[in-house]
Formats: structure tokens, sequence, C-alpha cells
């Protein structure tokens, strides 16, 4: 006897973090094996529960796939003036070669 395969969960509400929230799990949950499911739908029940909260909800959510970091990149600045004199300097260069 085989068991019922997991059906996907349906909430209904109008809180837009949720809602949210319950895209980031559909999607996780269509391309999911049954064991993956079943995790899935625990920890968007415990979400709709209030006894999660949404930054763990991601993370079990993302628990099985690529985790996307965020990565500041460094801006070098420089003063007014000395981008002034630099501007000059390379534009001298190029006026006697």
């Amino acid at each position: 006897m085989s068991e019922k395969p997991l059906e996907k969960l349906v909430f209904g509400g109008s809180d837009f973090k949720f809602v949210a929230a319950y895209k980031a799990y559909s999607d996780a949950f269509d391309a999911a094996d049954e064991e993956r499911r079943a995790s899935l739908n625990e920890a968007i029940s415990k979400l709709h529960g209030e006894e999660m909260g949404y930054p763990e909800f991601y993370a079990a959510v993302n628990a099985g796939g690529e985790v996307h970091r965020f990565h500041r990149s460094q801006i070098s600045t420089s003063r007014k003036f000395a981008y002034r004199e630099a501007e000059r300097k390379a534009d001298r260069i190029k006026r006697h070669k």
C-alpha cells in the first residue's frame, strides 16, 4: 500500500510578507522530491502558525538549493581637485605623444 503523495498546502490571506514567502515555498515545492516536500510543508505550516520567523523560513526553503550572498563592491573615490589634476596630466601626456 503506497502513501498518498504530498500536496501543496494552500493558505488564504492578504499579508504581503506571507504571500511572498508562499511564492518562494511554491517554487521550491514544485522542484522538490518527496522528502523535501514534507520539510517544506512543515516550514510553511510553522510560518503560518507563527511558530517560525521569516529568516528561519527562508533558510529552510533555501537549504536544498543555491544560497546567494550579497556582495558589495568597493567603490574608490577621489576628491574633485585630485580628479581634475589627474585628468589634466593624462591630457598633457596624450597631447605630447
